[in-house]
């Protein structure tokens, strides 16, 4: 059988140090990924004007959506949006979760005079 890790077998003896490290490695991973997801939370509550909005699209479909596409989707009613004024804001997890549901008119989330 091949030996992947640098051909070196621990002792029994050297277990509990290993053990060690390995579990101030996953602990420091289980930190980082924590601080990620906090800053994702953070990142998806925060409204995105259009452009952002049509870089948020290409990224999930996985082919160019333009502002012009991102407008004619708020026209047709197939993206949610907010708008305060004549500004529209988008957020993340909103569009998201409608694209999961595609067929469904997509509705106003809140107008802010």
């Amino acid at each position: 059988m091949e030996k992947k890790d640098k051909g070196i077998t621990p002792t029994f003896d050297q277990l509990p140090s290993l053990v060690a490290s390995l579990s101030s490695k996953v602990d420091r991973l289980v930190k980082q990924l924590g601080e990620k997801h906090a800053v994702q939370t953070a990142v998806q509550s925060e409204p995105m004007r259009i452009d952002v909005c049509a870089e948020y699209l290409t990224m999930l479909e996985g082919r160019t959506v333009t502002r012009t596409a991102v407008y004619s989707r708020v026209h047709k009613g197939r993206i949610p949006y907010s708008k305060n004024g004549s500004t529209l804001y988008f957020l993340r997890e909103d569009i998201t979760e409608f694209l999961k549901h595609p067929k469904r008119k997509a509705p106003i989330i809140e107008q802010v005079a």
